[in-house]
């Protein structure tokens, strides 16, 4: 191609080995200044997408200001040379259905968005300004060094990055991965001026040293044909991003040497977690991906079936959990973690597992590579690339960009999957490398909470002791090495394996929607062919109505831990299924419990069957039981731990909801429950019943009523006399209706987070058609305008998001606020900001309005990628009993008859300060440093203030004189489930008296 007769690319490929089922087209181009770029041709796509990645990440932060590649990061968004405003790329995005972020690793960052398809241009034309000319203003940088702080604190107590933090403190001295890669405002701003560096001085030559088209790589993904895809790089100027020749940089030396290996390190967590991981140097082996021969060893130490280290470890009752991997840290160097969430008794024996894992290994190192274990990981991996699922663009233009970076074009697509080559010498060597010398452990728990020899990580906070492996220990694990352990085995043959993928008999019966085959008392089942994806694969959902699992608290718990055991019983039974891409989710729901299997159809029904029938014969281990339901336990005292965006949204369940648990309740009746009470939960559970079962993909109608028959039948069996539900026995969940013109608060104090959370909804009523679509819309034209003013502008917080509410058959908008600042302020601003921005909707000129319908109407439109996505939204539907398949479509009607006014109307309605039908909600999570004097202090400025809130004191306090919402009527007029007896009785015989 040429642009102004000058020829921009250096070199084509087009021979780009891709999925048997993939019918997108591609071309892969190198740029005469660097930049490799694949293109992707996909007429049918209802998104278009592009993604940039640049070999440049925190561990390229000069050490005086440690997290400069992210504050990049954020200040490249707000504004360049040719699009100033701040807000220009992201505004442009939401009005054309559209969305973007961006993320700094260690040793790249990555950029991309997605936008609807004729918007593809001039998105493309705001994204590459990023590169070519930034504003980095000085306003913009004193205020997003708030942002990037304000993420630092949310991260502060989350265990996952204290945990990170610490490994990286451990590094050798010098070492690059041992960074700050966060950074805040202490080090991007007040130590940096300390220092004399100016943070935009910084930035600019940060920008100027690193972002150079030669370590970029970028993938385009759009309806246009390749040949027009590829004159956009030229017209909107890719190829003058500049090069300045920097080399991709790659480490040579591992983080961690002989000083720092040899070491056991204990760690203290936020939350009560118990976790062992040990931790070997492996190398970066991304660029060995036809043979992948970490894969081969991840895949027998993280095996989970009979004779694995898992298995024997469960056995034992000293883990609950076990993942084994290598991944790479940065180009050059990687690590090899195996990780274990620990019993109570497991942290007693951390030495023993340990050995036993070095049993496994040796058993590796002895046993030597098996060619019948790469060539069945080859066909797993060949048939998983040939039936790959669509991905959406944005997920593939992110992941290509990123691995584009050391993967050649032609095999850009089958990297991740494809198995060509076995070279048992290469593993042999990296299995030698899995030795007691080569190896630290870390054990997690909060029993060493002020033990003598902690020390504090810096950045976080966290508390650690780091000593030397004794030598009687680590005699022990390279004894370990050279011991036969009798439990330990290699895995069997993997008989799970798909061969048959042609597709069923067409069905006559057509249809776009789920059909109702079967309504007979006892189950309702519905079917739907797939004629859309065209892939051997199905997904089964099962749905059991049971009333007592609602009952209270005690029978709600036991469900859970009954499920817990069952999922833990069956992990040896599936995990060879689950390998061969036939997968297996067992979960509770409000009223019941649900199994999910989803993959490979051949085999399907046969699998749901014999899950259903161990549902009904399982034997609970006692050992298994009580290792579980203290999990189950700390899983419950954790939650109070949680972000509090999440705790939020759990109170306002609490509040609104007719009928939850909260996790404190649950916790209260934990010592009534026994093993026996579990054991026999399916009898008691079946006693009586409703079955709802949907079947979508490549099956038939006949397939599925007889899959319908032949579960119920089970089902029946289980306990004595068994029956259907009847019809009052199961009442679905409703929620309260606050009067006209209330605003009420509900606060909650914790003490783990610096951080506090705002959650704000403003109820409008029963979900209709109408209502979802103009709350819908209302929600198109603030979500970014709050992300601006609020999170950029006003820096409130990290987190900010608007979104439209469905719970229990009503609607409401909701506005989530995370951040540093009082809560009571935030929400003063909130209320500020919906003023504001309803004044920006009365003075919006009509094209702008249009565009914004415009773009609501295209993610309506939207076509989900995967079998599993279609299947997921007519669950939703079967699920919450309204069967409104045509949804979308139905609110696509809606908004194409939508005015402004319509939207005014509602606002003046339902969410304007003084609204007639004003019905507001706002949960508060305080941040640690707002504790109880101080909340009641602000209460009695409220107060004294006439602030019209009312506090509610207690989470069920409204539920006693306040009326439940209706449901919404069922798209599909069906009766109740369950049967009603009245309606089959004989009719009465006259008296003759």
């Amino acid at each position: 191609m040429t642009e102004n007769g000058k020829n921009i690319v250096l070199k084509r490929h087009n021979l780009i080995v891709k999925g048997g089922q993939d019918s997108r087209e591609y071309r892969g181009l190198e740029l005469t200044n660097g930049v490799r770029v694949l293109l992707v041709s996909d007429p049918t796509t209802d998104k278009s997408a592009a993604a940039l990645d640049v070999k440049v990440g925190h561990l390229m932060d000069p050490w005086e200001l440690p997290g400069l590649a992210h504050f990049c990061e954020h200040m490249l968004f707000l504004g360049t040379a040719k699009y100033p405003s701040e807000n220009e790329y992201s505004k442009f995005l939401a009005a054309h259905a559209g969305s973007s972020n961006a993320f700094t690793s260690t040793d790249h960052t990555n950029y991309h968005f997605d936008v609807k398809p004729e918007q593809l241009p001039g998105a493309l034309d705001r994204f590459v300004q990023f590169f070519l000319a930034p504003q980095f203003t000085e306003t913009a940088t004193e205020r997003e060094v708030c942002a990037v702080d304000s993420e630092h604190s949310n991260n502060l107590n989350n265990d996952m990055w204290r945990l990170l933090q610490v490994d990286r403190s451990r590094s050798r001295p010098g070492h690059d991965y041992g960074k700050f890669g966060t950074g805040n405002k202490q080090t991007l701003l007040v130590d940096a001026r300390k220092k004399g560096i100016e943070p935009r001085d910084a930035l600019l030559q940060f920008h100027k040293k690193w972002y150079s088209s030669d370590i970029m790589s970028c993938c385009i993904i759009g309806r246009e044909s390749l040949d027009e895809l590829e004159g956009y790089l030229g017209t909107l100027g890719f190829d003058a991003i500049e090069n300045k020749k920097v080399a991709r940089q790659v480490w040579s030396e591992y983080p961690y040497g002989p000083e720092q290996l040899g070491k056991k390190v204990e760690v203290v967590p936020i939350k009560d977690t118990r976790l062992l991981t040990l931790s070997f140097p492996f190398p970066d082996l991304n660029g060995e991906y036809e043979t992948q021969p970490g894969h081969y060893i991840t895949h027998l130490l993280g095996h989970e079936g009979t004779g694995s280290l898992l298995s024997e470890l469960k056995r034992l009752g000293w883990v609950s959990s076990l993942q084994a991997g290598n991944h790479t840290q940065a180009a050059g160097f990687g690590v090899f973690d195996v990780t274990m969430d620990l019993s109570t008794e497991g942290l007693d024996h951390v030495d023993d597992i340990v050995q036993l894992v070095f049993n496994y290994i040796g058993l590796l190192q002895r046993s030597g590579p098996q060619q019948w274990i790469q060539d069945e990981l080859a066909e797993l991996s060949a048939v998983k690339f040939r039936f790959k699922d669509k991905e959406t663009p944005i997920n593939m233009a992110t992941s290509v960009a990123a691995t584009l970076q050391y993967i050649p074009f032609e095999n850009i697509l089958s990297s991740k999957y494809l198995l060509t080559k076995f070279e048992p010498e290469r593993i042999k060597e990296l299995l030698a490398t899995l030795t007691p010398a080569n190896m630290s452990y870390r054990v997690v728990s909060q029993k060493f909470k002020g033990q003598e020899g902690n020390t504090t990580e810096p950045v976080y906070g966290t508390e650690i002791r780091v000593t030397d492996i004794d030598k009687t220990t680590f005699n022990k694990f390279e004894q370990a090495l050279k011991t036969e352990h009798p439990a330990l085995h290699l895995p069997e043959k993997n008989k799970f394996i798909a061969t048959n993928f042609e597709q069923k008999a067409r069905e006559s019966v057509k249809s776009e929607h789920p059909r109702l085959i079967s309504d007979d008392g006892w189950s309702r089942v519905w079917f739907k062919q797939d004629d859309e994806y065209k892939m051997p694969k199905q997904e089964t959902k099962m749905a059991l109505t049971t009333p007592m699992v609602a009952q209270n608290p005690r029978t709600s718990l036991i469900s859970s831990l009954w499920l817990w055991c069952l999922s833990d019983t069956l992990t040896e039974e599936t995990y060879n299924a689950d390998l061969a891409g036939l997968k297996c989710q067992l979960e509770s729901s409000a009223f019941g419990v649900q199994l999910r299997v989803h993959g490979y159809d051949e085999k399907q029904a046969l699998f749901v069957k014999h899950i259903t029938n161990r549902m009904t014969n399982f034997k609970i281990d006692r050992t298994r039981f009580d290792v579980l339901f203290e999990s189950l336990k700390r899983a419950l005292t954790n939650h109070a731990f949680s972000q509090p965006y999440s705790l939020t949204q759990h109170y306002s369940q609490l509040v609104l909801l007719d009928k939850a648990w909260s996790k404190e309740q649950l916790l209260a009746v934990c010592d009534s429950v026994k093993l026996e009470d579990v054991q026999e939960f399916a009898k008691d559970m079946l006693k009586a019943f409703h079955l709802e079962l949907f079947v979508h993909g490549n099956s038939t109608e006949k397939e599925a009523l007889e899959l319908s028959r032949e579960l119920t039948s089970i089902l029946k069996t289980v306990a004595p006399n068994s029956r259907p539900l009847f019809r009052n026995e199961h009442t679905p969940r409703r929620e309260l209706q606050l009067e006209n013109g209330s605003e009420y608060l509900y606060r909650h104090l914790q003490k783990t987070h610096d951080v506090g959370c705002v959650e704000v909804m403003y109820q409008i009523g029963v979900e209709n058609n109408y209502d979802n679509a103009v709350i819908g819309l209302v929600d198109q034209l603030i979500r970014e305008p709050a992300f601006n003013t609020l999170r950029t502008t006003e820096a409130l917080g990290y987190i900010v998001w608007t979104g439209s509410r469905h719970s229990a058959g009503t609607i409401s908008l909701n506005i989530i606020v995370q951040g540093p600042k009082s809560v009571d302020h935030v929400l003063e601003r909130i209320e500020a900001f919906l003023e504001s921005v309803h004044k920006e909707i009365v003075d919006m000129p009509q094209d702008e309005f249009d565009k914004q319908i415009a773009g609501m109407i295209s993610r309506l439109e939207e076509k989900p990628k995967t079998l599993s996505g279609r299947f997921r939204r007519f669950w939703n539907e079967i699920e919450c009993r309204q069967y409104n398949f045509a949804r979308r479509e139905d609110e696509v009607k809606v908004l194409k008859t939508i005015k402004k006014d319509d939207v005014l109307k509602i606002w003046k309605q339902k969410i304007a300060k003084g609204a007639e039908e004003r019905r507001k909600l706002a949960v508060f999570v305080h941040g640690k440093n707002e504790g109880k004097s101080v909340v009641d202090e602000i209460i009695k400025k409220n107060i004294t203030d006439g602030k019209k809130e009312q506090e509610v004191q207690y989470t069920d306090q409204l539920r006693q004189f306040l009326p439940l919402y209706g449901r919404p009527k069922a798209a599909i007029p069906l009766k109740p489930i369950g049967v009603d007896p009245l309606e089959h009785r004989e009719p009465e015989t006259k008296s003759k008296y």
